[in-house]
């Protein structure tokens, strides 16, 4: 899979200026401690424990009774407070400056200077990710009201992998955006700050005193506190061996491995002619089981072709999967190579998802061509991987993809762009979003995620900007991959912002829980008065019984759903 930090040039308000992206330093690969792996006992909440679930995606598959919630605190504008007062929510100064503290807190200090305070954060809970745009000052983590910080460091190198053992993949720059992706967890209280937010310019190369930020964090009820082991020095070297043991694998997009029998079942190889399917049946083992490896190879490589071509799966007779091939696979239109934890499409044809799905007694895979005049076929051939794992009890939930088809949007009055409502107990665990961007136009994602949990008045989640929520910064064009986030497709150099754009996240160390209801928005800001064209793919695990608001018009290429929001 490649990492990908290129120098670009960019169109910005009209004018070309170069962008370079910061290249961490190479660092030696931190050694696996010699050893047994220490385990972590029933039900703990510690760096050992919650560092194992960044590559095991059969827990996502798990709905425990007594869940966590996701958190956010960012830079959004402090101006956005309802839908109702129109221009105001969406108000995009999304950043901290000495006059916007857009931020918990300045707290001014003796003898001059500041502290802004990015999280504070009452516990049981765990500090999942921290991004960036504007690698700025001295990060400090104080957990558990203790006086010194647990973790100390230059923002900037801790969080493009040059603190170890928070290397890469962990830490690490895609394309200006700057992350960490690592537990920290904390029984009562958690608090980050930076003693500065001056950094530089991308653009203008001077220094500017401005900070984008994101931190994500899970709350834990009240009644896990006694399995908290809070973040410490001694709790990191405690889970070494583990860390260096998912560090690798997250290099190699290789999710955690599992016990037990696993069979394999062949998609017999088709040429599928418009108004033709090809369907493969799957019994359980008994007690039940679930997909580990959903495989197809295909040589088609016509964007319209397969957009075209249709997978949808069902589970127990509830079809929960219906999706564009390719879409399906973390990416589109067309075909663009790329690799995650949980997704590859390789260059040689083959698509892979790791998502573990379970069912009770039977699943039913299904590729089918959508009517169209085109009658050139569609080779597919395919394997599934299906695993003896049990099916039963309240904690059993099933793997739902949904595809919102293109729709063509007028980027003015600006609007929240209606992704999907979910309705059940479940969890988010990943989104693809389309942009097809007309010529000659500025950049298209200023929008902020605005993801509300259970009806809650305000959402849970209210980014800064699209392309920092994808794990990228600064109106970047250079693609890249990430186990947990990628810019898939941009358009070449040369060609400013004008074209196709693709890019996924995964949450996978981060997912969102919902025990009633998800709603996921995303604003519709752009810079010129002009039209876009969206799409997207959600992915969440659902209780049987779960619905959403995707309707039969996701399932083809030409489908409207205009449900939007705006003054």
């Amino acid at each position: 899979m490649a990492k990908i930090n290129v120098a670009l040039a960019v169109l910005f308000g009209g004018a070309v200026v170069a962008l370079v992206a910061l290249i961490p330093r190479e660092k030696a690969r931190t050694p696996v401690p010699p050893g047994p792996e220490p385990k972590p006992a029933p039900g703990e909440i510690s760096v050992l424990s919650l560092v194992d679930d960044m590559i095991d995606l059969d827990r996502l598959a798990r709905l425990p009774g007594d869940d966590f919630a996701t958190r956010q605190e960012s830079s959004y504008d402090r101006r956005s407070r309802r839908p109702e007062d129109g221009e105001s929510w969406f108000a995009n100064d999304d950043f901290v400056t000495p006059a916007a503290p857009n931020l918990v807190r300045i707290e001014p200090q003796p003898g001059g200077g500041a502290r802004y305070v990015l999280l504070d954060a009452k516990g049981p809970g765990a500090v999942t990710r921290i991004w960036t745009a504007t690698p700025a000052g001295t990060l400090r983590v104080y957990i558990d009201d203790g006086a010194a910080p647990a973790l100390e460091a230059p923002l900037g190198e801790l969080l493009s992998g040059q603190v170890m053992p928070f290397e890469s993949p962990f830490a690490q720059v895609t394309a200006m955006g700057f992350s960490l992706y690592f537990p920290l967890p904390f029984r009562s209280h958690c608090l980050i700050t930076l003693d500065s937010i001056t950094s530089m310019d991308p653009f203008s190369g001077r220094p500017v005193e401005k900070l984008y930020y994101q931190v994500g964090y899970r709350q834990y009820p009240d009644g896990a506190r006694p399995r908290v082991r809070a973040y410490s020095s001694d709790e990191l070297a405690r889970a070494a061996p583990a860390v260096a043991r998912v560090a690798a694998a997250l290099r190699d997009d290789v999710p955690a491995p599992r016990e037990g029998m696993e069979r394999v079942v062949t998609i017999p190889p088709a040429a599928l002619r418009p108004g033709q399917e090809a369907v493969t049946r799957l019994d359980a083992p008994p007690g039940g089981g679930a997909i580990t490896n959903l495989r197809f190879t295909t040589s088609e490589r016509d964007p319209a072709r397969l957009r075209g071509t249709v997978l949808s799966i069902a589970f127990d007779g509830v079809e929960t999967v219906r999706a564009p091939l390719v879409d399906f696979f973390g990416t589109g239109p067309g075909w663009n190579p790329t690799a995650s934890l949980p997704f590859t499409v390789a260059e040689d044809g083959t698509l892979s998802c790791r998502f573990v799905m379970p069912f009770g007694a039977s699943a039913v895979v299904t590729v089918a061509r959508e009517p169209g005049n085109d009658d050139a076929p569609v080779a597919i051939a395919g394997a599934v991987t299906v695993w003896a794992r049990p099916f039963q009890g309240d904690g059993q939930a099933l793997f739902h993809a949904r595809f919102r088809p293109p729709q063509s949007l007028a980027t003015r009055p600006l609007r929240d762009w209606h992704v999907a409502t979910l309705a059940g107990r479940g969890r988010q665990v990943g989104i693809v979003l389309d942009v097809d961007n007309p010529p000659g136009v500025a950049w298209w994602g200023e929008g902020d995620e605005k993801v509300t949990v259970d009806g809650a008045p305000f959402p849970d989640l209210f980014g800064t900007g699209t392309e920092d929520y994808f794990g990228f910064a600064w109106s970047s064009t250079a693609t890249f991959a990430h186990p947990y986030h990628a810019l898939t497709l941009a358009p070449p150099p040369g060609h400013g912002f004008s074209g196709a754009f693709s890019m996924n996240r995964f949450l996978i160390a981060d997912p969102v829980p919902f025990r009633k209801s998800l709603r996921f928005d995303l604003e519709l800001w752009h810079w010129s008065d002009t039209t876009v064209r969206l799409a997207a793919m959600l992915y969440w695990y659902a209780a049987p019984g779960g619905t959403d608001d995707f309707g039969e018009a996701a399932s083809g290429v030409g489908g409207s759903i205009p449900d939007i929001r705006g003054p």
